[in-house]
């Protein structure tokens, strides 16, 4: 699973003399049952390089015989979706294996394309995944439809004896139920302490509880409150189930998570929208306020395409124009892929970026919008 530091990583790099290849593949073995994205490989490495001049193409086609050359040596690796971003000029070489397809594609362009990473990332957040049962904790994490298991805890084993004072009925019952329980809020708390360390190192945000339902009542009750607040949900599963089983039972839960978050981002927005004050929609606003480093937080409708054009002297991006930059009055060229643009210029400035599946407000005006830092 690709992380948003990875992302911003990435993201960092542009150049003004070399060009990066990236490719997107669907290699679902469903959709591809004779190899067929191999073809489709091919007919991009046709099509899209045609539209260089041919000082550029002939600066490219490393890129083209690098990546062709691991295509046709049928990595193992191969899940569902396939992403590869070369440079040959800069010896830049980057692959990703995603559970999730990817739309095929291939864009060629000073700095990697990064739009559909964006969009895995933040279409399937990644959740602390804990499963819990009276004998261990489990935890994973999971996102782009896949799940690693990164912690477990076993409860302690406790002797004790019901015959203590020669007592073998119910008080001799009570002291042992009174140990075990001790012993499980024992492995409890060391989950806990485990979840507080996994969530500050890779910044999550959305927990997720698994187990019968008593034994998720326990576990709540020893959480701490920053702990609680990142509980987004529950689901029932065996304690030992198998993590295929656990996905499955969890993927549902996600949907439901981030339906629920979307649904109340874009609320806020159009609320501050209409209070006069606080945010902007469409990409001629949106444009201004991130030139101003004035965005706090931005939506894009994940499958929006739309062209722009970029400055060349300082960088500035702007809505399809016939004039020189207004910023520094630099030369424009066009940029096909202008929120893939945006994206990066947002991930510079640490704008946190969610792309939106499904939105009807926010494409009637304009796919993009967001909040402002003031």
């Amino acid at each position: 699973m690709i992380s948003r530091q990875e992302l911003k990583k990435l993201a960092s790099h542009t150049l003004t003399d070399a060009y990066f290849v990236s490719l997107y593949l669907n290699v679902d073995p469903k959709n591809n049952p004779k190899d067929d994205w191999l073809l489709h490989f091919k007919n991009l490495s046709k099509t899209t390089p045609a539209n260089l001049p041919a000082a550029e193409r002939q600066q490219v086609n490393p890129d083209i015989e690098r990546i062709e050359k691991y295509l046709y040596d049928r990595p193992s690796e191969t899940k569902r979706g396939l992403a590869l971003i070369s440079c040959a000029a800069r010896n830049f070489w980057w692959v990703y294996h995603s559970m999730v397809t990817f739309r095929n594609d291939m864009v060629i362009k000073r700095e990697p394309y990064i739009k559909p990473l964006m969009q895995q990332i933040d279409i399937y957040q990644r959740y602390l995944i804990v499963v819990i049962s009276g004998e261990q904790v489990r935890l994973f994490i999971a996102g782009m439809g896949m799940m690693e298991p990164v912690f477990y805890v076993t409860r302690p084993e406790v002797s004790f004896d019901r015959t203590r004072d020669g007592n073998t009925g119910d008080m001799g019952e009570l002291r042992a139920q009174r140990k075990k329980e001790t012993s499980e809020r024992m492995m409890f708390k060391g989950a806990a302490a485990a979840i507080a360390d996994i969530v500050q190192s890779e910044q999550i945000k959305r927990i997720l509880l698994g187990g019968s339902e008593g034994a998720r009542g326990r576990f709540k009750d020893v959480l701490p409150t920053q702990i609680t607040v990142r509980v987004a949900g529950e689901f029932t599963v065996a304690g030992n189930a198998a993590e295929k089983e656990i996905l499955a039972r969890a993927i549902p839960e996600m949907r439901k998570v981030e339906e629920q978050f979307e649904k109340r981002a874009l609320e806020e927005l159009f609320h501050k929208i209409s209070i006069g004050g606080g945010g902007v929609v469409g990409l001629s606003d949106v444009l201004t306020a991130l030139q101003q480093g004035n965005i706090r937080k931005m939506y894009i409708i994940s499958n929006a395409t739309q062209p722009g054009m970029v400055c060349k002297r300082c960088g500035a991006l702007t809505p399809p124009r016939e004039h020189s930059c207004p910023y520094c009055d630099g030369e424009m060229q066009k940029a096909p892929y202008i929120f893939d643009h945006i994206i990066q210029k947002g991930i510079d400035q640490g704008v946190r970026i969610d792309m939106i599946e499904n939105a009807p407000e926010l494409v009637k005006a304009g796919c993009i919008g967001a909040l402002l830092r003031y």
